[in-house]
């Protein structure tokens, strides 16, 4: 399968599915994406544009704090020791 494993998260690139300490937490499709793209690469940090660029295309014009949103819901959902806003 395609799995990504950092510490105690594994990321389910086929399933869409992200667990942590082994429990499933349910993300919507966005937000999965953009969490998958941070973890692609933990050390990398990623431009706003392409950040917007690579999870939502051109599919929709999204506003600034788009990015910000999603970011904040992920930290809720998967901790904020796995993040850093770098400005």
């Amino acid at each position: 399968t395609e799995s990504l494993k950092l510490g105690d998260i594994i990321i389910d690139r086929e399933e869409y599915v992200v667990y942590k300490a082994g429990k499933k937490i349910a993300l919507p499709r966005k937000e999965f994406e953009l969490f998958s793209l941070l973890t692609s690469k933990p050390e990398k940090v990623f431009k706003r544009e392409v950040i917007l660029d690579t999870v939502w295309g051109n599919e929709v014009v999204v506003g600034g704090r788009t990015i910000d949103v999603h970011i904040r819901k992920l930290r809720e959902k998967i901790g904020d020791d796995h993040f850093k806003t770098v400005k």
